[in-house]
């Protein structure tokens, strides 16, 4: 599952029109266009069910990561310069030539591992952190949304976002399936401790009203704020991410206080409410970040973290309250 030949025999079929092809599949599946989506079904769509995604998506990439750098293990184009990086405007730079695995099952020449691990290369292959996202997010979707043009949807990102970072040289098989597995997991932990939990379903979107001590109320808090900070302990993590997820939940917690919206409205309305919320977060980025700029000549961790957080929290907050008050959302 480590061997460059299927990567190579994929790339035989290569041609202008398929690079383009499978170029627009591994772009689709970036996080530059995972945020207007998510941004889409929470304000257009469905508000809980938007938030839940959030987190899947969230914790997929985060395990993702974590495993990345556990294995610590090259790309094809890292190992053979047959490989080919489609899509690029340079060439494999590589000096290995056919140094995948030898069989279907064995592994990594251990010298070669050790030698790309003592050079670090751009970013690690296994698992695809393309596969696991799209099989995190897509599936989730299936599951939420049963239309059949969704579903129709969710087979062609689930098939072909993989399958454009074999092609493409960025993958191996291997990497594929452990994106797999990884996004698959992601699926059936939060479809059984949310999708199919009405009673959690039902306490966490409940309006919050008075703080309340029971066990119950102390882990969601603790989830919402103390697990993101836990987070930052993991080597190499991008606390600016963490910094937005600590926002985002406790923007939430601010609208829980007073209520969560319903999802009502004709499509005006929800294109309405997507639209306010883009931008308000386009214009809430750029205030602050300018903010900081006027403070600070080069902005300490400490503050960009801050910033962010703020960002996400008055960003989801707001949102949700300005179309609350222009009567686009209700309580």
């Amino acid at each position: 599952m480590f061997q460059t030949e299927i990567v190579i025999f994929l790339q035989s079929f290569a041609s202008d029109f398929l690079t383009s092809f499978f170029v627009f599949f591994t772009e689709i599946g970036r996080s530059t266009y995972t945020k207007p989506l998510l941004l889409i079904i929470l304000f257009g769509v469905s508000f809980r069910a938007g938030y839940i995604l959030v987190h899947v998506v969230a914790w997929n990439g985060l395990t993702t990561f974590c495993l990345k750098e556990y294995f610590s293990l090259p790309r094809p184009a890292n190992v053979d310069l047959n490989v080919k990086l489609l899509g690029k405007s340079y060439p494999n730079p590589t000096h290995f030539e056919s140094m995948g695995a030898k069989g279907f099952f064995g592994g990594l020449p251990e010298q070669v591992v050790e030698y790309l691990r003592a050079h670090p290369i751009d970013s690690w292959g296994f698992p695809s952190g393309h596969t696991s996202h799209a099989m995190a997010l897509w599936a989730s979707i299936f599951m939420f949304f049963k239309k059949t043009w969704v579903r129709i949807i969710v087979v062609v990102m689930i098939v072909f976002i993989p399958l454009s970072r074999m092609y493409l040289g960025q993958h191996f098989l291997a990497d594929i399936l452990g994106g797999f597995l990884i996004g698959s997991t992601m699926v059936l932990v939060f479809y059984n401790l949310v999708f199919r939990n009405e009673k959690l379903r039902s306490f966490l979107f409940e309006k919050l009203g008075k703080m309340r001590f029971d066990l119950k109320s102390v882990l969601v808090f603790a989830y919402f704020l103390i697990v993101p900070f836990l987070v930052l302990l993991v080597p190499n993590i991008d606390s600016e991410v963490v910094a937005s997820f600590l926002g985002f939940n406790s923007g939430f917690l601010l609208i829980r206080s007073r209520g969560i919206p319903k999802d009502s409205g004709n499509v005006l309305q929800r294109i309405a409410r997507v639209l306010i919320a883009g931008v308000f977060f386009f214009v809430l980025q750029i205030a602050l970040e300018e903010g900081t700029n006027l403070l600070f000549t080069n902005e300490p961790m400490a503050v960009k973290f801050i910033r962010q957080t703020l960002t996400l929290l008055l960003f989801f907050w707001g949102s949700t309250e300005i179309s609350i008050k222009l009567g686009l959302f209700k309580r």
